[in-house]
């Protein structure tokens, strides 16, 4: 299995607190993950001022104020970014942001960011996923997050990206509820996205409690984790509820890549660590009891038993009827002409 692309996202977990979010990139290259993300927007820009707040937000903080007015809090400012951005970099992580609004995207597109990820939310907004796709950027890369859509709508996005600027397209199976429950996270859809998309990439935006998911999710050929993450579930803000924390992050982490190993080639053959092995757990045909030479082998003499260094118990048929041409003791590996044992 090729290795997974693994993503924290930090989202707006920071709560506009530009030291929190360098404690949360020192705690995500902790654990070990491949990249950073982070979530660039105007409030202004992404939020009417009418818009509700949906269950999940009301649920973690109240409803004592609008969605526009929660967000405000969330943002961070371009040079913050900028800021956290090198400090990612420079401890050897991806980062890149997602972009919620033209004004952000102009930004991002300014400080040439190749990796463009599309929130499940602007699956079905044309101007914007083409204005994406009209993005010249040298290695670019579109990672489409698809909660919420049907086949139909995903298909409608990949048609207006590819008719853009030439980019290598990975879509995420995603459930938009947080945190998702069991019921909800439906790994096994993936199968359906490969089957829907076979010429592109797979990968799991993940909002389910814990690690158990994006485990699963690797048996069905992913390329790519995302997971929200952060130092607190009962920190204060809309995501908090629906992140991991820095253990089990680093569990997640540290188990893909044993399972990108156990997942292996996909090809049956024996092993050399198992070759060794074969001897002692396989049997041979032995004396079942004393038998003298000239007697004739039949299922009252004979039988099989480990170690499995004499004659294979698959030349059972053929060993029956034949005469003995020595004495045998009981269990002794039994010869006869013509059959060789294993370990010659």
């Amino acid at each position: 299995m090729s290795h997974v692309y693994i993503v924290a996202e930090i989202g707006c977990n920071h709560n506009g607190n530009v030291d929190l979010a360098y404690k949360m990139v020192d705690k995500a290259k902790e654990c070990g993950v491949d990249a950073v993300k982070f979530q660039t927007f105007n409030s202004s820009l992404l939020i009417s001022k009418y818009a509700p707040k949906a269950e999940y937000q009301i649920k973690n903080t109240g409803n004592q104020e609008s969605q526009l007015e929660m967000t405000r809090k969330l943002e961070l400012s371009h040079d913050d970014y900028m800021n956290l951005r090198k400090y990612a970099q420079d401890l050897g992580l991806d980062v890149f942001s997602t972009a919620f609004d033209d004004e952000s995207i102009d930004f991002l597109y300014s400080i040439k960011q190749n990796v463009w990820k599309i929130p499940s939310g602007e699956v079905t907004n044309l101007p914007y996923l083409r204005k994406i796709a009209q993005l010249e950027i040298e290695n670019k890369k579109i990672i489409l997050s698809t909660g919420m859509a049907t086949i139909d709508e995903i298909n409608n996005a990949l048609s207006i990206l590819n008719a853009g600027t030439p980019a290598e397209i990975i879509i995420l199976h995603c459930n938009t509820e947080y945190p998702t429950e069991d019921i909800d996270v439906n790994v096994s859809a993936i199968s359906d996205l490969h089957k829907s998309f076979p010429n592109y990439k797979i990968g799991f935006s993940d909002h389910s409690r814990g690690f158990v998911a994006p485990i699963l999710a690797l048996a069905y050929d992913i390329c790519f984790i995302e997971k929200h993450f952060t130092l607190d579930c009962n920190m204060e803000g809309p995501d908090h509820k629906a992140s991991i924390m820095p253990d089990d992050l680093k569990v997640l982490c540290e188990s893909v890549r044993r399972a990108e190993v156990i997942i292996g080639d996909g090809k049956k053959r024996v092993t050399d660590s198992e070759r060794k092995n074969k001897k002692i757990a396989r049997k041979s045909i032995v004396a079942k009891k004393q038998i003298k030479k000239g007697d004739i082998f039949t299922e009252e003499n004979i039988t099989c038993k480990r170690p499995g260094n004499g004659i294979s118990p698959m030349k059972w048929d053929d060993i029956l009827g034949k005469v003995s041409s020595k004495d045998f003791e009981e269990d002794q590996l039994i010869e006869c002409e013509g059959f060789e044992w294993e370990d010659k």
